[in-house]
């Protein structure tokens, strides 16, 4: 499949969706759009840079929130887990 970044076209194999191939073409082409727009006297391998480090900063920033949200799911889930065998074993006949 072929997408274009910047003006570009590029030919893209891979094993993911061309759904998500278009979908990362175009943040990739709106990140480096608005680079340049905001710095446009730095040559593109410089802007493809920034690029790269903004969207690896996302990325970082995605796991840590996913990593916290397992976390806390964990923590619930056992906090649920002790309520549920603390009232269970209320509701046991007693001799």
């Amino acid at each position: 499949m072929t997408v274009e970044i910047l003006g570009r076209t590029f030919t893209l194999k891979g094993s993911m969706p061309q759904e998500s191939l278009q979908a990362v073409a175009r943040e990739v082409d709106a990140q480096l759009r608005e680079l340049q727009q905001a710095l446009p006297t730095r040559p593109l391998s410089d802007l493809a840079i920034l690029a790269a480090l903004n969207l690896a900063y996302e990325c970082l920033e995605s796991k840590e929130d996913h990593q916290q949200l397992q976390t806390e799911i964990e923590t619930r889930s056992k906090q649920l887990i002790q309520i549920l065998e603390a009232s269970d074993s209320s509701f046991l006949p007693g001799p």
